[in-house]
């Protein structure tokens, strides 16, 4: 049999025969290997290159915790803002009731308003306690006040057996007996505070509020010495509450009940009050005979307050 005919490789022109005419195409080189058939090698790393690396991430992770923590600061901020609001609407509309709160027979002497604003502070203090002394006044009978459904609800907690209140926090734990136990301004259960965040820091069995960072929410009845901002001077009028009259102005107004937290550093440099108010009879509420609110040391800038809002305007 004649064998199959070839088929020559076409030659160039003036007869050159292509390159690699006849032999079999030329493979690719393996991977890793170069083309002496020695293994190919990537330059390695220096010391210097890993440790520009690991600063890089280094400054990443750094900048991302940061914001992190920002977040979460801004969550606690917020959330601490929300629940002294909440408690500021019920303290504000029980305060507004005292203006109208009708006053016995008394004898006032020659000034009847100045002794009927006198009676209502009194009135005030004995049914929004900011001290457990209050409340042990209006147990043993020296208050000088008729008792109230609020105030044998006080004395009902303060002899308690599951409780024993210390003064430690005796202020924030009287906010929350005030608003969940007293029965003030139709909130006796208060229904969204049900879910607050509640706890007891010093364990004698009385509550407190919590703010955002898990310290007690404190609270003031009469903050006259209260400076916001801080420095510049008093934010509230030198009149006494429920005096008749043109109250003398103030950036706040007239003197109104304090709430706030220490916020995110869980600094109290804010003045309490720690003595109670029945006790300064005549006085008791008048700015003139106080400091309560009043800065007690640094650490009062990063406060939240139930005020901080109209300081902003």
């Amino acid at each position: 049999m004649n064998p199959l005919p070839s088929h020559p490789e076409p030659a160039m022109p003036g007869g050159v025969v292509p390159p690699g005419a006849g032999s079999p195409p030329s493979l690719p080189l393996h991977l890793g290997e170069g083309r002496g058939g020695g293994a190919f090698r990537r330059p390695a790393f220096t010391l210097v290159e890993l440790l520009v690396v690991m600063a890089v991430i280094l400054v990443l992770m750094g900048l991302m915790g940061g914001a992190m923590s920002a977040a979460r600061t801004s969550r606690k901020k917020q959330a601490t803002q929300a629940m002294i609001a909440r408690l500021d609407d019920v303290l504000r509309q029980q305060f507004a009731t005292y203006a109208s709160r009708a006053v016995p027979a008394l004898a006032f002497g020659s000034n009847r308003s100045a002794a009927r604003a006198a009676y209502l502070r009194r009135l005030a203090s004995a049914e929004m306690p900011d001290s457990w002394a209050d409340v042990r006044a209006i147990q043993a009978g020296s208050s000088g006040l008729p008792r109230t459904g609020p105030q044998d609800a006080y004395v009902g907690v303060l002899t308690s057996a599951t409780a024993a209140p210390t003064d430690a926090f005796a202020d924030a734990e009287c906010l929350f007996m005030i608003v969940m136990q007293g029965g003030i301004a139709d909130c006796l259960d208060c229904g969204a505070l049900r879910m607050a965040d509640i706890g007891d820091a010093d364990k004698d069995g009385a509550p407190e509020f919590l703010d955002g960072w898990g310290n007690p929410i404190r609270y003031v009845l009469w903050p006259a010495g209260l400076e916001l901002p801080p420095g510049s001077g008093r934010f509230f009028s030198s009149t006494a509450p429920f005096s008749s009259g043109t109250p003398a102005t103030a950036p706040g107004g007239t003197l109104r009940p304090l709430i706030f937290s220490g916020g995110p550093d869980g600094i109290n440099a804010t003045r309490v009050n720690g003595s109670g108010n029945l006790a300064a009879g005549a006085q008791c509420g008048d700015p003139a005979a106080i400091d309560f609110g009043a800065a007690d040391g640094p650490g009062t800038a990063d406060n939240i307050t139930n005020f901080d809002a109209e300081v902003a305007k």
